[in-house]
């Protein structure tokens, strides 16, 4: 029996009508093509190629840690030109985040909290979380990404999460996400915006050793295609385990087009981050602390320390360092500068309470 014939859809009879434009699949240039290109003005959004027209960047974290806050502040700073985290913005540029998981009562407290004068209106827009899901699947779904991005004309695509976006963690389905979400950007170059994608890390196994600079490429979760595909890959971690601590740790662990930087420390709040200056990141890399670190509050140090009386400077030191305040080249700093300690003639140290 011969195969049923096939339904005749609209878009084959406009195909055949000339109706539809030809797919290009492949160009093929010179290198005195690639010589004499000139990238928009605005090609590098920030930092050493951080954020680039036309590149996919992810930001990657646990959960709770702060990344749609993060996000949002990257967007409150392409509206302002203010730097992001300790990288420079070098062109203002128009932000859409397309996310499921804030609802408008978190929204609305954020951005009073980050920008109570408002002013954003012309520089940003936030999707509700969509009835129907981050369906990029969707053919509608696509073409009305296409159409507020070709109205908005954005500089940066956010999609938050990932794990919204993807129907699985195999590769085909990461592949198939991500051409999805690149489907719906303008074709014209000088016009495709930068896409963040926000991404959660893998669960953590038996080995709890903690990654550091660009092995946490390894711990984005699910497919390694994600981590190939970005040009940029940034990881935010808890600056501790303490719940009440806002201090947060970002790694640029992936930059194919400019160097990575080292870690900052910040401070996590609505809007733009600020740093967080007292944060002992040698303590955070390294394995004479504990893992996560911790601040060195004054309270800490007070606590380690009060009642010290004529007591050797290693074993100050030991002191701090066994608390998990801080590493040891930072506790000779906290010994030498901190205005309660004193230090007598032979060299010993003593903890005096300053008066009123």
């Amino acid at each position: 029996m011969p195969d049923s014939p096939q339904p005749i859809t609209a878009e084959a009879l406009a195909a055949s009508a000339g109706g539809a434009p030809k797919r290009q699949w492949l160009e093929i240039w010179k290198p005195s093509d690639f010589a004499a290109f000139q990238p928009p003005a605005d090609f590098v959004l920030m930092g050493d190629c951080h954020l680039t027209r036309g590149g996919i960047t992810v930001l990657g974290g646990w959960p709770g840690v702060g990344k749609s806050r993060a996000a949002l502040g990257l967007a409150i700073a392409g509206a302002t030109g203010k730097a992001w985290l300790g990288h420079q913005v070098h062109a203002r540029f128009r932000t859409l985040i397309i996310q499921i998981e804030n609802g408008q009562w978190r929204l609305k407290h954020e951005l009073a909290d980050a920008v109570p004068d408002g002013g954003l209106d012309d520089w940003l827009r936030i999707t509700p979380p969509p009835t129907y899901g981050l369906a990029f699947h969707e053919a509608g779904f696509r073409e009305r990404v296409s159409e507020i991005i070709r109205e908005f004309r954005p500089g940066l695509v956010i999609i938050d999460p990932w794990n919204r976006v993807a129907e699985g963690d195999k590769q085909g389905d990461y592949r198939q996400a991500l051409e999805a979400i690149l489907e719906c950007l303008p074709a014209d170059p000088s016009e495709r915006p930068a896409v963040l994608i926000i991404h959660h890390m893998r669960k953590k196994g038996s080995d709890s050793t903690r990654k550091q600079g660009r092995d946490l490429l390894h711990e984005l979760a699910g497919s390694y295609q994600i981590g190939s595909a970005a040009r940029c890959v940034f990881v935010l971690e808890p600056g501790s385990n303490e719940t009440t601590d806002p201090t947060v740790v970002l790694t640029c662990c992936k930059n194919n087009d400019g160097r990575e930087g080292e870690p900052s420390a910040w401070t996590r709040c609505n809007g733009l981050f600020s740093s967080a200056e007292d944060f002992d990141m040698e303590a955070f890399l390294s394995s004479e602390a504990p893992a996560r670190g911790r601040s060195t509050s004054p309270d800490a140090v007070a606590k380690v320390l009060r009642g010290m009386a004529g007591e050797a400077k290693p074993k100050a030191v030991g002191r701090l360092v066994s608390a998990g305040v801080c590493a040891k080249s930072k506790a000779y700093q906290i010994l030498a500068d901190h205005p309660n300690v004193e230090e007598d003639s032979s060299g010993k140290l003593w903890w005096k309470e300053q008066a009123g």
